[in-house]
């Protein structure tokens, strides 16, 4: 009985010791959690846009203010947050006042604040009405200097961060490894892992310092495809083993660089999800794709790769998803999954379109109430979305009393003349140079006329621009001249007359797939190739959108890659800050042609394969990763010092041996020989030229 009772006292006294954990010790993220209803947890789940409005008689205009629905439905339900697009941020003011209006209509119940997020790769994807654009991912790469990378992406995060935007829906770690893929191309620094991985860790790196999320994008890999997940549900049929040997490198690289957000793919993975859906477009059963994957989410990317921070779907309005799942479906799957955040599920750009989200949001919370969803799925994903918002300072009131200072601030330090003129200077690092043959470039001689010919009316202005920008430096050559013209929708015979009397033509292709390799446009730059060869000028090809196209273009004397095809409006001159954003590479590409002293130093940072007959790309590569050339030099100067000497047989040597990167070294000067490889065997002569021994006559001289 003694020791019974003993026991029992022994029972009740550690009874009385156990008590609810006091909030004191809970996290801000987890005390909030436990007052959040299940309709809070829902809405807190979505990620809406309001991007366009339409008024009753279907007129649309571009939201550029927070109108009456906006602000009642944020009011009304606990969003995560609210993506930005172009439509919303036409000048610096305009965005300041429409993200200091969002977070107003949140500061409801002690809510934590809005993620505000926004697209901006830099390069061919960027928002911003008046931000400073950079070279893009590409160019990027081509350069090839990590310091270029993270100085960009500094930029941007700067520039975001005074504008009162928290989130940026980039890096692109894709790795590029489809020449036909519609949507990524320059998107992507490379189609090399550990490349891609480089440039992307150096990426997330800066956004954290200037203190915006970062968001890898599209897990698992958007790279190897030929179908653009907007329009259509691409498939990548490759196994799991396979993508941990490419697309999978650098999404682990960047988590472990300290990313906080990934976005999904929509794309099939046959060989690693097997679930099927019955699409509703087609009757048929299709594998679920990336975003819906349980298979993908959470065994991969949580658990065997360690991912603990935010998952976000690309946007669940994309045909890859819309046009094959109900809407009720794919937020069951997603979420089930193991996804936290669905981005703009429902339409709200009509006044019938907020009250959809309402009914959204209803049936979700029944869904889970009953058991359907996983509660602990819908808590899990809540926590980390507001654990997110915890580690970024997001749980402190929002005090919008210094609206004006704000204003001011972004006015003066958002796309200025100073980022731009950096962002000058880093596009001029990534122009690369792939076929200069009898040193068609720089266009340095006197009394020579130039035409270039762009494809569109006003990318006239970045080549007006450029050589505005060579004559005021003093390197527009004497007696030159030069004339722009648009070739679009024009027929060869109105393009014909706009080439007489032409030394030089320089040719614009702006091709953003693998169809129109055989276009019109291709196809009449062959015709003006021909003609501006028969009379003894020089025929030139400025690539501006997918680097691929440099197959096409063979009977070009010279070929240099911008990786940009963004324009702008009209000349900056001194209003720099009042225009909208544009692009550097054009008219820095243009600058570089005529420039010997700004000559090209980078180097491909993909393969491009060559054409076959019927213009479809071949497995044969035709310039390969790390190929770029420059200006002139002297042949066996492989380390361009202006010297020809022991170290360039040295570095050609340890080429030889796969000791280094061919892009250490420049092809065009190091082949001594001239038998088109860089070989052992120039080393031997340099080594020789340089202990005064036998070698060819060529070594020293210019090329």
């Amino acid at each position: 009985m003694k020791k019974t009772l003993a026991i029992l006292l022994a029972l009740v006294l550690a009874l009385s010791t156990i008590s609810v954990i006091p909030a004191s010790a809970q996290s801000k993220a987890e005390q909030y959690l436990e007052t959040m209803s299940t309709e809070d947890k829902i809405s807190q789940m979505i990620m809406p846009a309001f991007r366009y409005s339409y008024d009753s008689e279907n007129n649309r205009s571009n939201v550029t203010a927070i109108t009456d629905d906006i602000a009642a439905t944020i009011g009304k339900h606990s969003y995560s947050g609210v993506i930005l697009f172009g439509q919303n941020t036409p000048t610096n003011e305009n965005t300041v006042r429409l993200v200091d209006a969002l977070q107003k209509a949140n500061a409801v119940n002690s809510r934590p604040r809005l993620l505000i997020t926004i697209d901006q790769e830099g390069g061919s994807v960027t928002r911003l009405g008046q931000g400073t654009m950079m070279p893009g991912s590409m160019a990027l790469g081509a350069a090839n200097d990590l310091s270029l990378t993270r100085e960009a992406a500094s930029m941007m995060g700067r520039e975001l961060s005074a504008l009162g935007i928290n989130a940026d829906f980039a890096p692109d770690v894709d790795v590029n490894n489809n020449p036909a893929n519609p949507i990524i191309g320059v998107r992507s620094f490379s189609d090399d892992p550990q490349m891609v991985s480089e440039h992307g860790r150096e990426f997330v790196k800066a956004l954290n310092e200037s203190g915006v999320i970062s968001t890898l994008k599209h897990f698992p890999g958007h790279g190897d495809t030929d179908t653009d997940s907007h329009t259509g549900l691409p498939c990548i049929n490759k196994s799991y083993e396979e993508l941990k040997q490419n697309e999978l490198i650098p999404f682990q690289a960047c988590i472990e660089a300290g990313s906080q957000m990934i976005m999904t793919a929509h794309i099939v993975y046959p060989q690693i999800e097997k679930q099927t859906y019955i699409s509703k477009l087609t009757g048929e059963a299709i594998n679920l794709p990336a975003t819906l994957s349980k298979t993908i989410i959470s065994d991969i990317l949580r658990g065997d790769m360690g991912y603990s921070g935010v998952v976000i779907t690309d946007a669940m309005e994309m045909d890859a998803i819309a046009k094959h799942f109900d809407r009720i479906d794919a937020a069951k799957l997603a979420i089930e999954a193991g996804v936290d955040i669905l981005l703009i599920p429902v339409d709200t750009t009509t006044e019938a379109g907020f009250a959809d989200m309402d009914a959204y949001i209803s049936t979700l919370a029944q869904l889970a109430d009953s058991g359907q969803i996983s509660m602990d799925k819908i808590n899990a994903a809540v926590l980390r979305i507001l654990t997110l918002k915890e580690n970024n300072g997001l749980f402190s009131a929002y005090d919008g009393t210094d609206i004006e200072t704000r204003v001011q601030n972004a006015i003066d330090s958002v796309g200025t003349k100073g980022n731009h003129d950096k962002e000058w200077e880093i596009a001029k690092k990534g122009m690369t140079l792939v076929k200069n043959e009898d040193n068609a470039l720089p266009l340095s001689r006197t009394n020579e006329k130039t035409v270039v010919l762009v494809p569109y009316n006003d990318e006239t202005n970045p080549m007006n621009y450029a050589i505005r920008k060579l004559k005021e430096d003093g390197k527009f050559p004497e007696g030159a001249t030069f004339e722009a013209y648009s070739y679009y929708k024009k027929a060869i015979d109105e393009v014909l007359p706009m080439i007489e009397g032409a030394d030089n033509v320089v040719f614009m292709s702006e091709i953003y797939g693998a169809s129109a390799l055989k276009g019109d446009a291709a196809r009449m730059a062959d015709t003006i190739a021909d003609t501006i060869h028969e009379k003894g000028g020089r025929f030139i090809v400025m690539s501006v959108s997918l680097p691929y196209d440099a197959a096409r273009f063979q009977k070009a004397d010279a070929i240099m890659i911008a990786y940009l095809p963004r324009s702008m409006p009209v000349d900056p001159g001194d209003k720099v800050k009042e225009i909208d954003q544009y692009g550097a590479n054009m008219p820095v590409a243009m600058y570089m042609m005529y420039s010997a002293a700004d000559a090209p130093t980078a180097k491909l940072p993909i393969n491009i394969p060559a054409l076959d007959d019927s213009y479809s790309f071949s497995d044969t590569l035709l310039y390969e990763r790390g190929f770029g050339l420059t200006y002139g030099g002297l042949l066996g100067d492989a380390d361009l010092s202006g010297e020809v000497d022991i170290t360039d047989a040295t570095l050609i040597r340890r080429y030889d041996a796969r000791l280094i990167k061919l892009s250490e070294i420049a092809p065009a000067h190091a082949d001594v020989d001239g038998d088109g490889e860089i070989s052992i065997i120039d080393a031997t002569w340099l080594q020789r030229w340089d202990l005064g021994l036998k070698a060819p006559e060529a070594i020293g001289k210019p090329i």
